[in-house]
């Protein structure tokens, strides 16, 4: 149960973690130039407005953690609903004894997550353009936010792709056995 929200909350944040500590080590100038947003300055502090490496830390922070948190809640909701809602659907048919990920799945969900991360982490310069927009707009912190949500979607991909040769075996397995059992079957 809540197999869907639990991956989700584990994976995101990791992924977000190494976005933002491969960007920081491949461009350290970047945080340095970062300058605190006007609507975050007084949220931050002053403490945290002096020093420019924790100012872009917690600003990026900021911008991750409301979109990770909301999506969260919407796949615990969903998962409790296909819960609540699977009897209804089982009714009359026999349930699988096990209805989890293939590990060829999960494995290649992790790695390209990981390796997507990574990559976006370093080349994250090359979409912030210097990372300012007219009007002294740093796009930095909400670009590592927004990679790590990338760098799951690519994963997310990566391991349906996996799991497709086993999902097309056990079809046509399911198949050949619903065939084999028909009725008037010539079976010598």
């Amino acid at each position: 149960m809540f197999r869907t929200a639990r991956a989700f909350l584990l994976a995101v944040p990791g992924a977000f973690l190494l976005v933002l500590s491969a960007y920081l080590v491949v461009h350290p100038r970047a945080a340095e130039s970062f300058a605190a947003y006007p609507i975050l300055a007084d949220a931050l502090g002053v403490a945290l407005t002096k020093r420019p490496l924790v100012r872009f830390i917690a600003a990026s922070t900021l911008f991750f953690l409301p979109p990770y948190l909301m999506a969260g809640l919407l796949l615990f909701f969903a998962d409790v609903g296909v819960s609540a809602a699977a009897p209804l659907w089982a009714r009359g048919r026999v349930r699988r004894a096990d209805p989890s990920l293939p590990p060829e799945s999960r494995w290649s969900f992790l790695a390209v997550t990981a390796l997507a991360a990574l990559a976006f982490g370093v080349s994250l310069h090359r979409v912030a353009h210097g990372g300012d927009l007219p009007g002294g707009i740093n796009v930095g912190p909400l670009l590592v936010a927004l990679a790590a949500f990338a760098a799951v979607a690519a994963g997310l991909f990566a391991g349906g792709i996996a799991a497709g040769p086993r999902a097309l075996i056990g079809w046509f397995r399911q198949r050949a056995r619903a065939v084999e059992n028909e009725p008037g079957r010539n079976s010598t």
